[in-house]
């Protein structure tokens, strides 16, 4: 995807560049612009794979807590489960259910992203996606980072040369969401009808109000691709600025989160067993 999306801008910007004699200062841009995406791509990639790790980590120590842990403490509960407290019971419950499903439990656990993927690409997934989009954990800071991108591909091609109608399907291959996708060809059919570029971009919040702002005053004063590379300098950098702010919180919360995890369970079990000493005294 990557490589594909890499042939698609610079064969856009070299032709149009070849055409216009600013070969030069093309490139330049356009390794510019593909830097500054690189950077933000790494970024997410970081903390994705951050994310990924502490969700295994956590799902591994509960595991061997539930099927080699607890399993040697059911005897001595064998006939008090109902005075023990509730805690222990949920522990000893789920550690049963662990070891009796423990393979429906892992599939499910495996099929559910692969689901919650292809329930998003289908169009209810996009209209409930739409029609609740804020509301969506990091959809927003996706958003973002695509109008960046967007603006930083689209900004490169018109300043080399590339008229808006030319610039817009080449900036739209280059994305990887279908919503985007949709949106930039609804702006491509309304710009077709003469409406301007800022108000086409503006029909959907998709693109955030300030950069519609820059690019209309780019539309008015005839600098349409510096204000559009304006705009994706600055998404940009809010988008990266939050992903530094979730990487630097994710190290404390991964942290509380496998630590409550394994001390639920290590507490069900002791809880249970101060229980029955207090009965046997």
């Amino acid at each position: 995807r990557i490589a594909r999306d890499l042939y698609l801008r610079t064969i856009g910007v070299i032709r149009s560049a070849e055409q216009s004699g600013r070969l030069g200062a093309a490139l330049t841009n356009l390794a510019h612009s593909m830097t500054l995406n690189a950077a933000t791509r790494r970024q997410l990639v970081t903390a994705l794979t951050y994310t990924a790790a502490v969700l295994a980590a956590t799902f591994l120590a509960l595991v061997l807590v539930l099927t080699l842990v607890v399993p040697q403490f059911e005897p001595i509960f064998a006939g008090q489960e109902d005075r023990l407290p509730n805690l222990t019971r949920g522990v000893l419950a789920l550690s049963q259910a662990v070891t009796s499903n423990g393979l429906a439990i892992l599939g499910g656990l495996l099929g559910l992203p692969i689901l919650v993927i292809a329930l998003f690409r289908s169009r209810m997934g996009a209209e409930f996606v739409q029609r609740y989009r804020h509301r969506v954990p990091g959809l927003g800071l996706r958003d973002q980072y695509l109008a960046a991108q967007f603006t930083g591909i689209f900004g490169t091609l018109i300043a080399n040369g590339v008229t808006a109608i030319r610039a817009l399907p080449l900036a739209r291959e280059a994305l990887s969401s279908p919503r985007w996708k949709r949106h930039i060809t609804d702006v491509e059919q309304q710009l077709r009808e003469g409406r301007m570029l800022s108000a086409s971009l503006g029909s959907s919040d998709l693109v955030p109000m300030t950069a519609v702002r820059l690019i209309e005053v780019g539309e008015r004063s005839s600098k349409l691709a510096e204000t559009c590379l304006h705009a994706s300098q600055i998404m940009g950098e809010a988008a990266r600025a939050r992903i530094d702010r979730i990487v630097s919180l994710a190290n404390p919360i991964a942290i509380v989160v496998l630590g409550g995890v394994v001390a639920m369970l290590v507490a069900g079990v002791m809880l249970g067993i101060f229980a029955l000493g207090d009965f046997a005294g």
